[in-house]
């Protein structure tokens, strides 16, 4: 499964492969303000995850 973890500043976004990928970027990522986390398909669908992984998210970045 990929993840992609996209920026509040507009930026580029990050692909993670895997949940433990998506969890060591989300250990890395300290002074970045994450907008979203989606849950990327096979079949071009995404859905948003963010809410699931917000507790691994640095708080200090929100």
């Amino acid at each position: 499964m990929k993840y992609r973890i996209e920026y509040a500043d507009g930026r580029c976004c990050n692909f993670a492969n895997g949940r433990k990928d998506l969890l060591e970027w989300l250990k890395l990522l300290k002074d970045e303000t994450i907008s979203d986390i989606r849950k990327l398909y096979k079949n071009g669908f995404s859905e948003t995850v963010m809410e699931k992984y917000e507790k691994y998210i640095n708080h200090t970045s929100k």
